[in-house]
């Protein structure tokens, strides 16, 4: 009873509005002073916050949230649209399918969905507008694949979910490489059936540029390309570990970005504090979550719902249908870190319990955030894309809708093919 009475209170804390990480910790804290009295509440506050922020596998975080906003400051995320632009432009919705490979580059450079997303829609949705796409076909691309940056590699849930689940972060992060591109193509060929299906959605393009104009497009980005590589190919050869890996990311998107004089003092400064704003932020997600952790561990529930669910004699198939529905539910509600800080104690011992691949679920988990990143009532991505590019909300999850079916389409995919996730990190 007491375990129902503090969800209860976490759900109504994080409906009053109360910031994710103090939702958990006061509500694990009432629990744990109620369970298990004040002395031992007194306890887990003096220690875990401390346990938790030293953990040496969680320097892989702010690393790789560097290196992305060094990328920002540098004006790396203009390039990466103009060449995507130059290549693809002759196809069918030319220019929202460069978007959607211009965000998957950018992906691969943010591991951060809402910041890929604001990123690409204040530089891409003005250029679509002006060559004549509607608001909502412009802002409902953009959102959906600023979700890329989720699946693509280096992944900040990626990261998280290996932290708190104890599995390699480095196969986690190779393992979303099939998926995030598999996902991308998904949405390109999304984009040229809603063109002939509804002509009108999209107008007619025709691409002026010479072949020294789409090779030249592509000079600025050898740098960082290389970086990519070397940072996700040092990972797969076991040549770094992951942290030292976003460590040299980091370094080299420094050295880039000043080498090519696209980096100044003021946004040097920009991208530290960027940088400490958002690990603070996770870091303290963490710690709220690690005490409402404590609390579910003392009271045992995960491994009285698994018994539970065991009893109920379904099979694994519905069970985890059950559970990829709550994180889909979830999804339209709060965002993705938090999402994976409150079930993941709850639901992986389940999960693992039943015969399923821990890599996989953690590609599986991802790929229902990105569903739950652009799906009404609140999808993260959709208001990020609002407030940047100043079209209506409607409007947005509007454009959401069609490309949302191809999301669904790829996710089913991967639930069907394992293989897709699991076959890069069996290589390794």
């Amino acid at each position: 009873m007491i375990v129902l009475f503090v969800i209860f209170l976490l759900l109504l804390f994080l409906f009053l509005g109360m910031p994710v990480a103090f939702s958990l910790g006061l509500s694990g804290m009432i629990g744990l002073m109620t369970t298990s009295g004040l002395d031992a509440t007194y306890s887990v506050f003096y220690t875990v916050p401390y346990r938790t922020a030293a953990n040496y596998t969680l320097t892989t975080v702010p690393m790789f949230i560097l290196m992305a906003q060094l990328v920002s400051a540098s004006g790396i995320v203009g390039e990466v649209f103009t060449a995507a632009r130059r290549w693809l432009e002759r196809l069918p919705g030319g220019l929202a399918i460069a978007a959607v490979f211009a965000s998957a580059g950018v992906g691969a450079m943010s591991g951060s969905s809402t910041a890929s997303a604001a990123a690409m829609a204040s530089i891409t949705i003005p250029e679509m507008r002006k060559n004549g796409y509607s608001a909502s076909v412009s802002a409902g691309v953009i959102t959906v694949a600023g979700t890329l940056a989720i699946m693509i590699p280096p992944s900040i849930g990626l990261v998280l979910y290996g932290i708190i689940t104890g599995n390699s972060i480095g196969k986690l992060l190779i393992a979303g490489l099939i998926p995030g591109v598999m996902t991308a193509l998904t949405y390109c060929i999304g984009i040229i059936l809603w063109k002939r299906l509804i002509p009108s959605a999209m107008p007619n393009t025709t691409s002026s540029y010479t072949w020294g104009q789409r090779f030249s497009a592509l000079r600025p980005l050898w740098g960082f390309i290389i970086l990519a590589t070397l940072v996700i190919g040092s990972m797969y050869l076991g040549w770094a570990t992951p942290t030292e890996a976003a460590s040299v990311g980091a370094f080299g998107a420094l050295m880039i970005s000043v080498l090519r004089g696209k980096l100044g003092w003021s946004g040097f400064k920009h991208a530290l504090t960027g940088t400490i704003q958002i690990t603070v932020m996770i870091f303290t997600i963490i710690i709220g979550a690690m005490i409402f952790g404590y609390f579910l561990t003392i009271t045992q529930t995960t491994q009285k719902m698994i018994l539970y669910l065991g009893g109920l004699g379904l099979p694994p198939w519905v069970i985890l249908g059950l559970i990829l529905v709550l994180l889909m539910a979830l999804g339209c509600m709060l965002d993705q870190l938090a999402i994976l800080l409150i079930t993941l104690p709850l639901v992986y011992p389940l999960v693992v319990g039943m015969g399923y691949d821990p890599i996989w679920f953690g590609i599986i988990c991802m790929k229902v955030g990105e569903i739950g990143l652009v799906t009404p009532p609140v999808g993260m991505n959709a208001y990020v894309v609002s407030a940047s590019s100043n079209i209506p909300l409607d409007q947005v999850f509007k454009g959401v809708g069609f490309m949302l079916l191809f999301d669904i389409f790829s996710l089913v995919l991967l639930l069907a093919f394992p293989g897709l996730t699991l076959w890069l990190p069996s290589m390794m």
